[in-house]
């Protein structure tokens, strides 16, 4: 880590070959719960378990999920009520974001926002709420200080303390222990950029990473929140968005990062040596969104020793993202497959990925976009969807 940390990072050559388009793999999309209002699951592997907001009244609820089948338990998801209305109609209002795991020791904790009964939902009414599964199983609720903090983001890792990123009313972006309102630090490069952009976790590292612009153009930092050292990662033009970083084994456990550029692609960064000792950050591949699309949503996940992502796709001419894709990073077997049917034409968005029995299958959020502007619109929900993969079954 001394190496990532110690230099700029520098644009190198392309050393993988893009995934190759691939036909459709023509699953059927099944509906994972009669209940249409449920929207922006997280799910947590390990403990089988996932969170969402109930659209219709704004709750958080968390339940479980059947391992063997993907189906949810009970079947509409509501299992245990967090908090009732903590949201605004819709689900999530401004901040765009419902519920999050934050992983950590002693035990995973759910962190959302919140807002004070028969206040309006505004950064300046906004509360961060903390549920917390005991020893016996029942879930306690409690507030986090200081107020006007909202849309947190939870910490990857079991080996240390969760923590958290959010921000405040005035768009400034913080992080925190969970458990530890003292430890809230503000992020360097982050003060008064209002909601956006997330700030992830890198999965057992205590780092983050985030775009912020560079001579007018967004790059992909991130910063090591023991050091308080901050790097630059990427140095080459396009706009960086949603970046995303983990420890690929296929590559010896190093740590690789993905960012969209400009949309219209989904670029591969890992390090190399600088050729004195030091490191560098080089592209190594890079996968262009077919049909003149744009990719959004990119969540990377590690299945079987290998590297994969999930996206949504807008294509050319359509304001709606309306499929699924499966990506991954490998130049000897590329893979870029659509995993949804043409037909309906839906918005489909915000895909999740779970690993079942029978191996990984996607949820996503699906809308009939004819009703209306899609996202939060409670007419055009059609509920939770999920669809395989296609990959193998575990080992």
């Amino acid at each position: 880590m001394v190496g990532m940390w110690g230099v700029r990072a520098a644009l190198g050559a392309v050393v993988l070959a893009a995934g190759a388009l691939q036909p459709s793999y023509a699953q059927t999309e099944v509906l994972a719960t009669p209940y249409r209002w449920m929207i922006d699951p997280e799910f947590n592997p390990a403990k089988g378990l996932f969170t969402w907001v109930d659209a219709l009244s704004g709750s958080i609820w968390v339940s479980g999920i059947d391992r063997a089948t993907g189906a949810f338990i009970p079947a509409d998801g509501k299992g245990v009520l967090i908090e009732y209305a903590a949201a605004p109609v819709g689900g999530l209002g401004f901040t765009l974001n419902g519920p999050e795991w934050a992983r950590g020791t002693p035990s995973d904790v759910i962190v959302y926002t919140r807002f004070p009964p028969g206040v309006p939902a505004t950064p300046e009414n906004a509360l961060i709420g903390i549920a917390t599964q005991t020893a016996s199983g029942t879930w306690t609720r409690r507030t986090a200080a200081p107020a006007q903090r909202n849309a947190p983001f939870g910490s990857l890792s079991r080996n240390d303390v969760a923590k958290m990123t959010y921000n405040d009313a005035a768009g400034n972006h913080y992080w925190r222990n969970v458990s530890d309102a003292a430890s809230e630090e503000l992020l360097p490069g982050l003060t008064g950029s209002g909601l956006l952009p997330a700030v992830r976790f890198v999965d057992d590292e205590n780092i983050v990473v985030y775009p912020m612009p560079v001579d007018g153009v967004p790059q992909v930092f991130g910063y090591n929140l023991d050091t308080k050292l901050l790097l630059q990662l990427t140095n080459e033009p396009g706009t960086k968005e949603q970046p995303w970083m983990w420890r690929a084994p296929e590559l010896n456990g190093q740590l690789v990062m993905i960012t969209t550029v400009n949309k219209t692609a989904v670029n591969v960064y890992r390090q190399a040596s600088d050729g004195q000792g030091g490191v560098v950050w080089t592209r190594a591949s890079s996968v262009a969104a077919p049909n003149n699309g744009s990719w959004f949503s990119t969540e990377p996940f590690v299945y079987q020793g290998r590297s994969y992502a999930i996206a949504q796709l807008t294509e050319a001419g359509k304001d709606y993202p309306s499929s699924i894709w499966l990506m991954n990073f490998n130049h000897n077997d590329p893979i870029l497959r659509r995993l949804t049917p043409e037909s309906p034409d839906r918005a489909r968005a915000d895909p999740e990925i779970f690993v079942t029995d029978k191996g990984p299958v996607v949820f996503f959020s699906r809308f009939d976009q004819s009703k209306g502007s899609y996202w939060l619109c409670l007419a055009c929900m059609e509920g939770e969807y999920r669809v395989d993969t296609g990959l193998p079954p575990p080992f």
